[in-house]
């Protein structure tokens, strides 16, 4: 049954602890002892040497949620680490004042989650079972081993962490999502982290996302650089059968104020099926978007636009003798189009920025 405990420690430390259905245990350090935040390093690693002293009955706990931990309660939290040795899903969380972290040796870890840490620079993860990786907070430095089994993505960079990139440094990380199958990435991590390393030669020829068959893409802005970005990385997309694009204005904007003279060269897309498209405020820039993706990779896929508390609308184009006065026909348009309400949606998939 869904409890709660609250416990009051010395140096003014204090814990909520809470237990919810499916075995789900939250370890609360709320925020208000910490004026002012001092930095730490945090390692939460499965001491193997240690579990033949450990006690022989762990706790059933497949999800273990770390919200507010601090330089003071970290080593408890670390201390107590062999205690829930068989957590799937591990959730850390407004971590003020750390700068790296280190997750290894927890075997049954399928799930791992890191959200909005916003002084953390390094993060190294070693976990076989792993299959997401939820990341969302500013820039660092990832170091991913032996994940043999990751499938999905999420890099919610909000912006730099650092002055200067080193773009060799994040090779790794692009290394490791390589085999993902759903990926959530911002325009402008790409443009400007991945981006200079898809560009050199050899990556062009030979690199490839082979398995990724959905992408969400963040942007700030769908102007023609922005476009021509999202389709420079969907080039490496050959098996992608979903796309999905979201417009948040309030995300980090360089990639809007930095022209991109890179021209887009024909790419396939042979997979893909449907495009979703939030945060879109004109009807004509949906539809220069469907005639762009078809000019550069030969495909017409479903187009549905997204809008919050109502119904999605899907744009279809129709032959021009049969167009009426209320679809959308320009001189910028190759063709006239008209959006179709839809009462039932049966392609929709759940995502943090998607509806």
């Amino acid at each position: 049954m869904p409890r709660k405990l609250e416990v009051h420690c010395s140096k003014g430390l204090f814990i909520t602890a809470s237990l919810e259905m499916n075995r789900k245990l939250n370890l609360d350090f709320p925020k208000g002892y910490q004026e002012f935040p001092r930095q730490f390093g945090w390692e939460i690693v499965l001491n193997t040497m240690d579990l033949a002293h450990s006690s022989p009955y762990p706790f059933s706990v497949k999800t273990l949620k770390l919200t507010s931990v601090n330089y003071l309660s970290c080593e408890l939290v670390s201390s107590l680490i062999n205690k829930f040795r068989y957590v799937e899903t591990l959730i850390i969380e407004k971590c003020d004042g750390l700068r790296s972290l280190r997750v290894e040796g927890l075997a049954k870890l399928t799930s791992l989650s890191v959200l909005d840490c916003v002084d953390l620079k390094s993060v190294y993860v070693e976990a076989l079972e792993l299959n997401t990786l939820r990341y969302s907070g500013f820039l660092c430095w990832f170091s991913l081993e032996n994940l043999l089994y990751l499938k999905n993505v999420k890099l919610d960079f909000k912006g730099p962490g650092f002055n200067h990139l080193v773009h060799g440094l994040y090779n790794p990380l692009l290394r490791a999502i390589r085999d993902v199958s759903v990926l959530t990435l911002h325009g402008w991590t790409f443009k400007e982290v991945f981006g200079p390393l898809l560009s050199s030669k050899h990556n062009e020829q030979h690199f490839n996302f082979s398995k990724l068959e959905e992408l969400w893409w963040i942007d700030s802005c769908m102007e023609d650089h922005n476009i021509k970005s999202l389709f420079h990385f969907l080039k490496f997309c050959t098996s992608l059968k979903r796309l999905f694009i979201s417009i948040v204005t309030r995300s980090y904007s360089k990639s809007c104020e930095r022209e991109c003279s890179t021209k887009v060269q024909k790419g396939r897309l042979r997979k893909l099926k449907v495009v979703k498209m939030e945060g879109f405020e004109k009807e004509e820039d949906i539809i220069l978007f469907k005639e762009h993706l078809m000019e550069v990779f030969n495909v017409e896929p479903r187009i549905v636009e997204v809008r919050k508390g109502r119904h999605d609308r899907c744009l279809l184009r129709i032959p021009k003798h049969q167009a009426s006065a209320k679809a959308t026909k320009s001189i910028k348009f190759k063709f006239s189009y008209k959006f179709v309400e839809e009462v039932e949606d049966s392609l929709s998939s759940k995502h943090p920025h998607m509806p």
